[in-house]
């Protein structure tokens, strides 16, 4: 879609892993980038060991990016091998800048928090932040919908290796998971009659010393899961994603099929529960993850699922993200004098 002649260019800036190390095909924050480029805006991009601070000011060495969008076919997008060019670094003052999309995946670590506090300096009343970094230090994306608990299964967080098995003793059986992996990465199914059992409660908790989340495991996941794309409290998208064959985790990076869904009159009920502490944390555009009728996870740091909703549902969501990002924008009432680099 291209620039209206009444609509004002941005420069957005994508806070990402290093744009080489991406799956063009699957990745929500390529998609965004296109979407942004085909509105006539400039795509900058930078990763989170790449901010810093100068003059009480938070600044980025960016890079502009030029995309040659990905194409679908049938039900599967592709995209060139060369699907990129970047320029020169630049250095850029965030605050003059449009908006920033921090879109960095887990893990939480060090690196990251230190990024979130540095973009804690941007200002936002004048640049869109998607997601907020306070927000993103906040909301742990394993952890955050337990504040929701009517929404959630029966869930214990625990480092203690007998009270996690009696959990699972008296659900049945139960899914352990860190409280900081993605892709599915370090899920386990617990069965009490496990020979191994005790073997995975050990490697899980790190011997005692770490805490996880143990839910119960609900029978529906074996229809899968549904990933669920929220913006602004609202939601826009949702996948369906069955665990492929021997396998219990529904991640599209386990291998999950992908298939066709709709948003439902229960997903409009999650959102209208947990809208006000999204946006009261700056949570803009994240995805709920759903089990059956119960909320299971909320990302927030790189939340995807947009290229395989719009490969099913024919639907442009990243366009409806930068026409939000745009009406925002524009609220802000910024003029053209903020915008600098610092090359």
């Amino acid at each position: 879609m291209p620039a209206s002649p009444d609509r004002r260019n941005l420069n957005l800036v994508f806070v990402i892993d290093a744009i080489e190390t991406l799956d063009a095909a699957h990745d929500t924050s390529v998609a965004l980038m296109e979407s942004a480029q085909a509105r006539g805006h400039t795509v900058l991009v930078t990763t989170m060991s790449q901010l810093g601070v100068a003059d009480a000011r938070a600044i980025a060495t960016c890079r502009p990016v030029r995309l040659k969008p990905a194409t679908l076919h049938g039900d599967r997008w592709r995209v060139q091998r060369d699907w990129y060019t970047v320029g020169d670094s630049q250095r850029w003052v965030l605050d003059g800048t449009d908006a920033v999309f921090v879109r960095t995946d887990p893990p939480v670590d060090a690196t990251y928090l230190r990024g979130t506090y540095i973009l804690d300096l941007v200002d936002q009343t004048g640049t869109v932040m998607i997601n907020a970094p306070a927000g993103l230090r906040h909301a742990n994306e394993k952890l955050f919908a337990l504040q929701f608990p009517e929404l959630c299964p029966d869930t214990i967080v625990s480092a203690d290796s007998a009270e996690i098995l009696q959990a699972t003793r008296s659900w049945g059986s139960a899914v352990i998971k860190p409280t900081d992996g993605m892709g599915g990465r370090g899920i386990m199914l617990l069965r009490p009659d496990d020979l191994n059992v005790h073997s995975i409660i050990e490697a899980a908790t790190v011997r005692g010393s770490n805490q996880v989340v143990v839910q119960r495991f609900i029978p529906e996941s074996a229809d899968g899961d549904r990933r669920v794309m929220v913006l602004d409290g609202t939601p826009i998208g949702v996948v369906r994603r069955v665990a492929a064959g021997g396998e219990f985790r529904c991640n599209m990076a386990t291998g999950a099929t992908v298939l066709a869904d709709a948003v439902t009159s229960k997903d409009h009920a999650i959102c209208a529960r947990i809208g006000d502490q999204l946006a009261t944390h700056g949570m803009v555009f994240v995805g709920i993850d759903v089990i059956g009728d119960y909320l299971i996870e909320i990302n927030v740091t790189s939340p995807t699922g947009v290229r395989e909703i719009d490969a099913f549902a024919g639907t442009r969501m990243s366009e409806e993200v930068m026409a939000w990002v745009e009406q925002r924008g524009a609220s802000t009432k910024r003029g053209a004098d903020k915008h600098a680099d610092l090359t």
